[in-house]
């Protein structure tokens, strides 16, 4: 953990850059890399090749991250991060008002996100590689899908307490919906099939009123 005197703001006069603009490097980095994995897959980008493109040493990009694995573990974990913005502000400070009107709102923000191409193409790769490097899969349900439910239990878990939904479990709640509304839309999306965005809206809008036919407060 970054002690409190490296966090005070420093005088730079040369040599190791400042952590302001270490941060600035480190995502450029990762945008770079991102690119890279989504334009040649995760063989064909080599370490080598992310720095060429950074114009940065390979010594000062070995040293961020010790090889491939590492780096696409980075991007895997920036993509995580941006697709739970949503849910985590959700999670903070819950929606008031009708929970159907919340749920619709997060289930649109939430596609948007996983249909992104990168978003996509990152699964892909995931897929492809999880075999290889299990440790990559694993960071992508623990920090991907476990977080997402644990803000989506925070927000059903609110509702629950105002009345307007009965669920005995909001983990167990939070995971079923996840899979309802993003599951086969996400699955086609990674084969390449092509969905009307109005059929999409009507997916999402007919998942949320089947999820909370089984939950409403009678």
């Amino acid at each position: 953990m970054t002690g409190e005197a490296e966090l005070k703001p420093k005088r730079y006069t040369g040599g190791r850059p400042s952590q302001e603009a270490a941060l600035r490097r480190d995502e450029r980095l990762i945008e770079i890399a991102a690119r890279m994995f989504m334009e040649r897959g995760f063989d064909a980008t080599t370490i080598d090749a992310v720095a060429e493109a950074a114009s940065v040493g390979k010594a000062t990009l070995y040293a961020r991250y010790k090889d491939k694995g590492a780096l696409f573990a980075a991007v895997v974990q920036r993509q995580i991060d941006r697709w739970l913005v949503p849910l985590g502000e959700a999670a903070e400070s819950p929606l008031s008002g009708r929970i159907d009107d919340v749920l619709l709102s997060i289930s649109r923000i939430m596609m948007a996100a996983a249909l992104a191409p990168e978003a996509l193409a990152i699964q892909r790769i995931l897929i492809a590689q999880a075999l290889r490097f299990p440790e990559l899969a694993r960071l992508a349900h623990q920090e991907g899908w476990q977080r997402s439910t644990a803000a989506l239990a925070t927000v059903l878990a609110h509702h629950r307490r105002d009345g307007q939904i009965v669920i005995e479990n909001a983990d167990l709640a939070a995971d079923l919906f996840l899979s309802l509304v993003i599951g086969r839309q996400t699955r086609l999306a990674m084969l390449g099939i092509h969905t009307d965005p109005v059929q999409v809206d009507h997916r999402i809008r007919a998942a949320v009123g089947l999820f909370l036919d089984g939950v409403r407060a009678r």
